[in-house]
């Protein structure tokens, strides 16, 4: 479901340690107004129905109907002059643009 490029486990587990959270992480939907939907990742508690993945001390949560829509995740974190957030990228592109978008980790 989920894989992690090295440097987001770091960057995760940094600003959790900083904001003093210990939540599950939600890989889910997000609409930015104007185009297609893009994957973002949150801090979210455990719902029935999610389907749950530890990677490193990390426990991230899909819903099922994300994970059929966009099959497996990777999340890579980048941090260069214009760019600092987390990119996630599906299997299943949503969009011509997957990939390109930046999400910061939300509360």
């Amino acid at each position: 479901m989920v894989t992690l490029e090295p440097g987001a486990v770091q960057a995760i587990k940094a600003f959790l340690e900083e904001k003093g959270l210990e939540r599950p992480l939600r890989i889910h939907l997000q609409s930015s107004g104007c185009c297609d939907p893009s994957l973002a990742l949150s801090l979210d508690h455990i719902h029935e129905t999610d389907i749950l993945q530890n990677e490193h001390g990390l426990t991230f949560v899909i819903s099922p109907e994300t994970v059929q829509l966009v099959g497996e995740v990777t999340i890579a974190y980048v941090d260069e002059l214009g760019r600092r957030g987390f990119v996630l990228t599906s299997r299943k592109p949503l969009s011509e643009w997957d990939g390109f978008g930046i999400s910061t980790l939300s509360l």
